[in-house]
């Protein structure tokens, strides 16, 4: 808890949030310390916010490694699927509906755009420092998110989706990711009643957003929770959506299986369905 020097004439008091005295940083913390405790502030102001929505998808360049076999498909059970990457940009980029990137590994490569916004948050403090108004600037709920929710949300929030942890390049990871940009979701504001698709009426999205997702927005139970997603459509793909799978090292699985349900489904044959080369021993 940092506590702050109460300019009062002729008496000194304490209390539990800090504000500016006349050397104009926070009392007890120097220029950078003062910087670093306000972004720290902001931050944890961001990360409480539950109310934003993001649908992503993962992919990887990885198509048989043991370590995506133990973490991503049911400790080896599962199957890995080949997609077409030519086709997901397509459906992607057709609209400005989706952004497929792959993922970054390193802080070294953030985008120009985010340096831009830190810049501008940098220069709002030493705004506020100068004119003696950070209490009401930065310990002000309703101020902050108004102030920074451009930022929180297009940048700081959804430009993270594609940076990563370098503890996990070897994941080779793509994100698909509805975008923010042309579609504003939040739990409070968006017309959700548009996006249900329930047994009496189905969902009234329209156009082409309507058209990759035709049952619209549907629920599941997960991690103690309840989480609503997107269920993508290929109609018109089919055919050339899928260039080879791989069947898990420790799936009980056999060829024929996967080929009834791909014909199902309105796969056709995949010619390449393969037993993974790894192995857990």
């Amino acid at each position: 808890m940092v506590i702050y020097l109460c300019r009062e004439r002729g008496s000194c008091q304490y209390k539990a949030n800090p504000f500016l005295v006349p050397n104009k940083v926070i009392y007890g913390l120097d220029e950078l310390d003062t910087i670093k405790y306000l972004l720290k502030l902001t931050l944890d102001k961001i990360l409480k916010q539950n109310e934003m929505l993001f649908y992503v998808s993962c992919f990887s360049e990885a198509a048989d490694k043991l370590s995506q076999w133990r973490g991503y498909a049911d400790d080896g059970k599962g199957l890995s699927i080949g997609f077409n990457a030519e086709i997901i940009r397509e459906i992607a980029s057709k609209e400005n509906l989706l952004k497929l990137k792959k993922v970054k590994y390193s802080i070294e490569t953030l985008p120009e755009q985010v340096s831009k916004y830190a810049q501008s948050y940098l220069e709002s403090i030493n705004f506020a420092i100068s004119k003696y108004n950070m209490r009401e600037t930065y310990f002000s709920d309703d101020y902050m998110m108004n102030f920074f929710h451009y930022l929180n949300t297009k940048l700081l929030i959804q430009e993270s989706l594609f940076y990563k942890n370098p503890a996990f390049e070897e994941e080779e990871e793509w994100r698909l990711v509805l975008n923010e940009e042309e579609n504003e979701l939040d739990k409070s504001s968006t017309d959700w009643d548009y996006w249900y698709s329930t047994a009496d009426n189905k969902s009234a999205l329209t156009g082409y957003f309507g058209e990759v997702f035709p049952d619209g927005l549907q629920f599941r139970s997960s991690n103690n929770t309840i989480s609503s997603y997107l269920d993508f459509s290929f109609k018109g793909f089919e055919s050339e959506l899928i260039n080879n799978i791989y069947i898990g090292p420790k799936s009980n699985l056999e060829r024929n299986d996967i080929d009834h349900l791909l014909k199902y489904y309105g796969y056709g044959e995949i010619k390449e369905i393969n037993k993974s080369n790894s192995t857990y021993r």
